[in-house]
């Protein structure tokens, strides 16, 4: 029974490590130094490790800042909390990944999603951030902020050319972006 229950938990990590990749800042990034939200959105490069068979891409997305604009469960020993939102106040830095540059290849679209908690505007070269697939996510575990932070891209997108191109990439229908921000409880094949 051991070895089976030993067998299911590698296979679990497994596909874990699979769905989530760690990122490395190609740059220093940084944006706003304030604790108010504003409509900020950055273009952002990072790469993988060295002896990876992917070492030679790079990864684009966007960094945008996200307020907590729902309420918080935090649990002390056996005193729980409820932090109540503050949507007024940048709650860290949100990554959306959407493209793959690999040398000699065509771009690839891909939808991983990262976050850096109290983070005020910064992703300094070589820092790193957990980048998740988002498609291969359960729709109850994708970030609360997603559609929230989309919002920000939208807005943006209409008086920034860097940001717009971002959407275009990432968004060639209707459909894939409902797809993508607000899923239906079926999971894709």
């Amino acid at each position: 029974m051991l070895d089976v229950l030993n067998v299911l938990n590698g296979v679990v990590l497994g596909s874990t490590m699979l769905a989530n990749i760690t990122l490395y800042s190609d740059a220093d990034y940084e944006v706003q130094r304030t604790r108010e939200l504003k409509d900020v959105v950055t273009v952002v490069s990072a790469h993988r490790e060295w002896w990876r068979d992917d070492s030679k891409c790079h990864f684009q997305g966007v960094m945008v800042p996200y307020a907590r604009d729902w309420p918080e469960t935090v649990k002390n020993g056996e005193i729980e909390t409820v932090l109540p939102p503050e949507p007024d106040k940048v709650a860290g830095q949100a990554f959306i990944w959407n493209r793959k540059i690999c040398p000699g290849k065509p771009d690839e679209v891909i939808y991983r999603v990262s976050e850096k908690w109290r983070n005020p505007g910064v992703f300094l070269e070589k820092h790193q951030v957990t980048a998740e697939d988002l498609l291969s996510m359960k729709v109850e575990d994708r970030p609360k902020w997603l559609e929230q932070v989309q919002a920000r891209i939208d807005r943006v997108a209409q008086h920034d050319e860097k940001v717009r191109a971002f959407v275009d990439f990432t968004f060639t229908g209707a459909a894939q972006r409902t797809a993508v921000v607000q899923p239906s409880d079926t999971p894709s094949e």
